[in-house]
């Protein structure tokens, strides 16, 4: 009987055990699927170029007879000779006698300003995207959804790989039930899903132990869990950045701890809340809401020293994004977008025609569309009169552009979008300067964004004078980041390797989306 009784379990087993392997080959399948349009997403499977291939000069630099922005941004100082000497500015003045062991850089009619940061953006898995920042004058970037190889890119680029300096806050806090967050955080990592306070203090902790220079919110945290994370990174002396939770009031932000707000549209949003919601019909009476209430919040924002990045371009790319997303397209750099962004995975649509979030697929009317266009234009001159009211009382405002994490916002390329509409709605050439160099820095806590002896010598030689004119930062003629001096051929030549990495890299031909 016994016998029988084995004769019949060896078959069950044999069946349990098959069924066992089948679920671990099907579940690591499904594992290494999920991780490779994860990856795809975020621009690992991009071509990374060589970047030693770029001819740098090193070493004790001279810049002589050059024009210098002045540490307020105001003036070009003219005729100075700027020394450098272990990637720190030495000395700056008309006169002085420039030691044989310079290498000597000719300024004549040139302008010199401290290199621009962007203070938002992602930089994913293509370090391509860090050469970009590079060849646009960008030496410093915050990084606004941190991951671990992060850690490897700043380490590659204190190394001497070619690159801007990174603040890099922690992976984006969010607090969402359900299978899709809980599988984000085990897959993509950019984002870590807690559910309750302890966790979330707990996250704070481990985070701060692993060096991340601030604490990144999601605009769904709950409320419990927002002002807990606030509570323990004050303990722990690490700022709270990014989104204030929807369904919040900006008197919950001034309360809580939080030292900086990722956009200036949080805070239309919230007023578009608290109004009642934007129409229409109703435009024109909510901008006279945020007329009377623009200064009252910037009050407060300065009186709780709540800093603002600006991301002022990307909101008005919206509408084009929306019902001419082929024209947008064609306006922009695409060739440098990251092949992986632009086409997309199985968790994130890209950013071209049918796969982008930010357009219309639902062939709106004509009559749909004017009333579209009218919100719009009510969204943006709320951000201007925002915007207008942070500068005039002195909120701490800087330049950001949500790059690599808003389709459109190109490494790089959509900083100079960022600085002309910020000038177009009313910052002056040195207010804009000044969020772009000097604001961010001081924010970082880098010893950096001004010409000064002792700083950092981040810098960019321009042909053109930007207090002249803001589109003349695009005029680069040199960068010096990292104790390195790049001239206009070799960021040339950065930006046709990324070209042609990019091009290599391509599943889906963007030729109709190119001018």
């Amino acid at each position: 009987m016994r016998k029988k009784v084995i004769k019949f379990l060896s078959p069950i087993r044999k069946w349990l055990f098959g069924t066992l392997i089948m679920t671990v080959v099907l579940a690591s399948a499904t594992f290494l699927y999920f991780r490779s349009q994860i990856d795809h997403d975020l621009g690992a499977n991009t071509e990374v170029v060589d970047s030693s291939q770029f001819q740098v000069i090193s070493g004790n630099l001279a810049i002589t007879d050059v024009s210098v922005l002045s540490v307020d941004s105001q003036t070009m100082i003219p005729n100075q000779i700027v020394l450098i000497k272990d990637n720190t500015i030495e000395s700056i003045s008309p006169e002085v006698v420039v030691p044989d062991e310079y290498h000597v850089i000719d300024g004549k009619g040139q302008f010199l300003i401290p290199g621009l940061v962007d203070s938002h953006v992602h930089v994913k898995k293509s370090k391509n995207d860090l050469l970009l920042y590079i060849a646009n004058g960008v030496t410093q970037i915050g990084e606004m959804t941190g991951m671990e190889h992060h850690f490897e890119y700043l380490e590659q680029i204190k190394q001497g790989a070619i690159g801007p300096h990174m603040f890099i806050a922690s992976p984006k806090l969010t607090s969402q039930q359900g299978m899709k967050p809980f599988l984000r955080s085990r897959f993509e990592k950019r984002h870590q899903n807690f559910l309750n306070p302890l966790e979330a203090r707990e996250a704070v902790r481990n985070f701060k132990s692993v060096g991340y220079d601030a604490i990144k919110l999601s605009s769904d945290l709950d409320e419990d869990i927002y002002f807990a994370i606030n509570d323990e990174a004050k303990k722990l002396n690490i700022p709270v950045i990014g989104h204030l939770p929807v369904g919040l009031q900006l008197s919950d932000l001034y309360l809580s701890g939080q030292s900086q707000l990722s956009h200036i549209d949080s805070i239309i949003q919230n007023l578009i809340n608290e109004f009642g919601g934007l129409s229409s019909k109703n435009s024109e009476d909510f901008l006279t809401h945020v007329k009377q209430h623009a200064e009252q919040i910037a009050v407060k924002f300065k009186q709780n020293n709540i800093a603002l990045a600006s991301t002022v371009w990307l909101h008005r790319t919206r509408s084009n994004q929306d019902f001419d997303l082929t024209g947008f397209l064609k306006s922009i750099e695409f060739e440098f977008q990251n092949p992986g962004w632009i086409e997309g995975s199985i968790v994130s649509g890209g950013c071209l025609p049918g796969g982008n979030s930010y357009e219309n697929q639902n062939n709106t009317k004509a009559d749909d569309l004017r009333s579209w266009d009218i919100y719009y234009r009510a969204y943006n001159e709320a951000i201007e009169i925002m915007t207008r009211a942070l500068v005039d009382q002195g909120v701490t405002l800087t330049a950001g552009t949500d790059a690599l994490g808003a389709c459109g916002m190109i490494a790089g390329f959509s900083l100079h979008n960022e600085l002309e509409t910020l000038n177009k709605i009313g910052l002056t050439n040195a207010q804009v300067l000044h969020a772009a160099t000097l604001a961010p820095s001081k924010w970082m806590g880098s010893n950096s964004g001004k010409i000064e002896p002792g700083y950092r010598a981040d810098l960019v030689l321009l042909k053109k004078n930007p207090l002249e004119d803001i589109s003349y930062t695009r005029s680069i003629n040199a960068v010096i980041a990292n104790g390195k001096y790049l001239n206009r051929t070799q960021l040339d030549h950065i930006l046709e390797s990324v070209k042609d990495a990019n091009n290599t890299s391509r599943k889906v031909n963007i030729d109709a989306y190119l001018n």
